[in-house]
Formats: structure tokens, sequence, C-alpha cells
């Protein structure tokens, strides 16, 4: 099996067990003391209102052709657009101790030192390309910059004084500079990582 096979599966997998994870009103991986930024509000309600469109669909095509295969292959197509949305809302970018973690998808995730946070801002900014990139920076700056869209947005902007290592399964792969990415709040998500690197600044 190919690594885009398997990687298919994986977040096929991890988008049911999201579902599960929604239903019970919990988020992956953050605990009672973290801090989550969510990132999903926008697209939540349309994933949700296309699952809908699906399952009438389905509905209509089970009376009229009631093969029990089509019925397994409907209910998997509206189960595999709500594991969508579920895998937005239950891995948010959550800050943990001395580390701001930022996800996207199923496989996704890229961990920023606070330490090495040399400023953030509110800095929105549409994105025509892919979801997750790794841009050379312009101006005399250099270096490059992770983009982390939703929506084709983003709109929190991260300068670092330490470059952070980029692995993207089947995406970009190095060391960025400067990361954006989405927030439902992006004025709050700014202030919660002020907040936390201040905190990690004056920590032994």
């Amino acid at each position: 099996m190919s690594g885009r096979a398997r990687r298919a599966l994986l977040h096929q997998a991890r988008g049911v067990a999201s579902l599960w994870w929604w239903v019970r009103g919990r988020r992956q991986d953050v605990g009672p003391g973290d801090v989550a930024l969510g990132h999903a509000r926008d697209r939540t309600s349309m994933t949700v209102a296309l699952a809908g469109v699906l399952a009438v669909e389905a509905a209509v095509v089970g009376f009229l052709v009631p093969w029990p295969a089509v019925h397994v292959l409907d209910a998997l197509a509206v189960l595999q657009v709500l594991g969508v949305a579920a895998i937005a809302v239950t891995r948010p970018h959550y800050l943990h101790d001395d580390v701001l973690v930022l996800r996207e998808g199923a496989l996704f995730e890229v961990r920023v030192p606070l330490a090495s946070v040399a400023a953030v801002r509110v800095d929105r900014r549409l994105h025509s390309g892919r979801t997750r990139e790794l841009t050379a920076r312009p101006g005399p700056e250099g270096g490059a910059e992770l983009s982390i869209a939703a929506g084709n947005q983003t709109d929190v902007l991260l300068v670092l004084s330490e470059p952070v290592t980029v692995a993207d399964p089947g995406g970009p792969t190095g060391e960025a500079v400067a990361v954006r990415f989405r927030a439902d709040e992006p004025h709050a998500a700014v202030a919660a990582i002020k907040t936390a690197a201040a905190r990690a600044a004056h920590r032994p």
C-alpha cells in the first residue's frame, strides 16, 4: 500500500473517531489546563449543511434504487463529510505549557515553542493555494513562512526568533521563521498567546 493510500485510510479512521469526540463535546489532546484556539466555526455549518443534502439525496436514491450496497455507500459518504467537520472541531489549535500546537486535518501538527515567539498579531490574508504552504517571506527578513489556512484565509501571524521544523506528511517540509494560521477569535487568540509567551519567558 502506498504512503498516500495509508494516509487516506488513517484520515478516514480518525474522522470516524472524531465523530465520537464531537458527540461527547470533547477536544482531542486538549487538557484541563490548556487553552483551545478553535478554527472551524466558519466551516462547520457549511459542512453539516452539505451532509444534510447528501442525506436527503441518499434517502431519495434509496427509495428509487433499493439496493443495500447503494444504501451503505450513501451512508459512508454522509459519515465521511461529517468526519471532516468533526476533525476540524475536535482538533483545535491549543496552548499547552510552553508550546503552541497548531493543527490542520487529521494528520498535520506543528509545535511552536512559546519562547521562540518574537511577535504575534492579527493579520488577515486570503490564500489561493494549498491549505498548508511553506513559502519564502518577502522583504529583508528572508526565511520561510508556513501558512495553515482554513476557508482560504489566515488571520494570525507569528514571527519567530528561532525557526520551527515543519514535517508535513504529503505536504511541505522544512523550517519556518513565521507562521500564519486561522482562528475563530483572532484577537482573543493573540491575547492568549501573548499571555502564555510572557508566562513562559518568566518560567525558570
